[in-house]
């Protein structure tokens, strides 16, 4: 009920930037409730006297003060105020009128003084003048027609009481006029610490909030009307259930409740917002405190800290990273070199024959190959990591790319015997730097020849698609799961793993794949299920017109 009476009051304020149009709408709002509410409940009383011409007055003005509401709400404030008024004064000269004719002598004219001082403060110009002299001619014409109605004459007594009647409403003026001046003062003085206030926190990089202890709205800042996309006088006023959101109101409403018992609780979520963005918030809720200790409010403070996070994030990525590269150094680096230095020691020892020298040798190459080429991966990722490393992309042959990679591991292809087969199209180029494609079909091949078992297919095909190069590279090895695709398309560090036959890795080969063909502005797709092998495609950007020949076989 209290809230349905608030709201009917409130008619007409939305959007009344001005703070006297907006408690002179409020004031006329509240004067036609409560004559309202006068006239019906004297029209109880009248009812129950038997008063039956008053009966139809007070009904009536009742029913018709509601009006004024009505047109507040419609925005037609002078209108309404003039409404109020005009109905006001009818109502009473009726009143003053009916009483007359029945003998009474009431004084009921006398309450149009009060509404001279009304009609003062709800104008402005000319129109307060003549509303107020309107008024005051309508109350000395009441004057004369009850002198006249009672008999009496025009004596000494009667002007004696019009000249009081006079000096009460030139007080009423005087007094009104003060009040007035003294009124708009205080406006104008209110209204420039308004600006000057909002001002400032507009200006501030935070979100700022006020609420009552009703958790009702008080004031808002330019970025907290923004983040909610709502305007700051549908803001204000409201409670904070038609503002927040109730994935944020779920978890807000009990901190603002904390800080309305005097405690200051802070918060760090990432906070989704009504127009969909998201991004990293960190606040706190302080009570606000009236002169006599009583908490009457509560204010908010938010910060985008999305940055600090992000950062936050990174520097976790990077020392987990750091973590995994030691460890990956520790053992695909130390193993080899172990390995080295025992050979050394036993050769130093024991003298070797040239049949158990031929036999180490082949194990040292092994080793020594795998040792260059992790630590190859380890430079070329490194050096991704540097913010001066720079894509200089030229028009790079496929072909060429694919047969020096396939030449650098042709050791390997025959060792487990797999049946390599590349469809290239000829003269197809794309418009990428030429050594980190290298790079990147490298580490692509080798893990397909890695963990594909001896004996088994490995196919690389390169053709050109609706205006792009495509690389494929598939093998039927041992596939991976959807988990792994993932972290790989993330760029996140792999452990280190061994090959169907023991060769070891980095783990950063993929990684290092991705981020320099990234840079190249290529699209790298991944399709793999455990046991049934790897399909990588690499789409890239035509270096030149399409060919017409045919595809070849390598």
């Amino acid at each position: 009920m209290k809230s349905i009476f608030r709201k009917i009051n409130h008619a007409g304020l939305e959007g009344l930037e001005n703070p006297l149009d907006y408690r002179r709408v409020l004031f006329v709002n509240s004067l036609a409730l409560v004559s309202s509410a006068i006239s019906l409940s004297v029209t109880l009383l009248i009812i129950f006297e038997g008063l039956f011409p008053q009966f139809i007055i007070t009904l009536s003005g009742g029913l018709l003060f509601l009006l004024v509401v009505y047109f507040n709400h419609l925005r037609r404030y002078i209108l309404a105020r003039t409404y109020f008024l005009c109905l006001t004064v009818a109502m009473l000269t009726t009143a003053s009128f009916v009483a007359l004719k029945q003998g009474r002598f009431n004084e009921v004219e006398n309450i149009l003084v009060a509404f001279m001082a009304v009609n003062y403060l709800l104008y402005d110009g000319k129109f307060r003048y003549v509303g107020f002299l309107s008024i005051y001619g309508v109350l000395i014409w009441l004057k004369f027609v009850k002198q006249d109605f009672s008999g009496q004459p025009y004596d000494l007594n009667f002007y004696l009481t019009i000249q009081n009647v006079s000096i009460l409403c030139l007080i009423i003026f005087l007094f009104s006029e003060a009040f007035r001046k003294s009124l708009l003062r205080s406006f104008v003085r209110l209204k420039e610490k308004d600006e000057l206030l909002y001002s400032m926190i507009d200006n501030v990089p935070l979100y700022i909030g006020l609420v009552d202890k009703n958790l009702r709205y008080r004031m808002v800042n330019l970025n907290y009307e923004k983040s909610f996309g709502l305007d700051r006088d549908k803001i204000i006023g409201s409670h904070i259930k038609d503002v927040l959101p109730p994935n944020i109101l779920k978890t807000h409403q009990p901190l603002v409740e904390q800080a309305l018992k005097g405690e200051s609780p802070e918060f760090l979520e990432h906070t989704k917002m009504p127009d969909g963005s998201s991004f990293y918030a960190g606040g706190k809720y302080m009570p606000v405190y009236a002169d006599n200790g009583e908490i009457v409010g509560v204010s908010v403070f938010v910060s985008d800290v999305t940055k600090l996070e992000v950062a936050k994030n990174k520097l976790a990525t990077a020392n987990t990273t750091k973590d995994k590269l030691f460890s990956i150094v520790a053992h695909d680096i130390r193993g080899p070199l172990d390995l080295f230095d025992g050979l050394l020691d036993v050769s130093q020892q024991v003298e070797m024959s040239p049949k158990d020298f031929k036999k180490h040798q082949k194990r040292i190459k092994e080793k020594l190959s795998e040792l260059k080429s992790t630590v190859n991966t380890l430079l070329d990722w490194a050096r991704t990591q540097l913010d001066g490393v720079n894509s200089l992309p030229v028009s790079t042959d496929i072909a060429e790319v694919v047969k020096s990679n396939l030449d650098l591991y042709k050791e390997l292809i025959d060792h487990k015997k797999i049946s390599v087969h590349a469809k290239i199209e000829p003269e197809i180029k794309a418009w990428v730097d030429s050594n980190h494609l290298k790079i990147g079909v490298r580490n692509i091949l080798h893990n397909a020849l890695k963990f594909t078992p001896a004996g088994g297919d490995v196919q690389l095909i390169g053709l050109r698609k609706n205006g792009s190069i495509i690389l494929k590279v598939k093998d039927s090895g041992v596939g991976m799961d959807m988990e792994r695709v993932k972290s790989i398309l993330e760029k996140e560090l792999q452990p280190s793993s061994s090959g169907t036959e023991g060769e070891m890795g980095t783990g950063l080969g993929l990684s290092l794949s991705l981020e320099l063909l990234e840079k190249n502005n290529c699209k790298v797709e991944i399709d793999s299920k455990p046991g049934k092998g790897t399909e990588v495609v690499i789409e890239m950007q035509v270096s030149e017109k399409p060919s017409t020949q045919n595809i070849s076989d390598n």
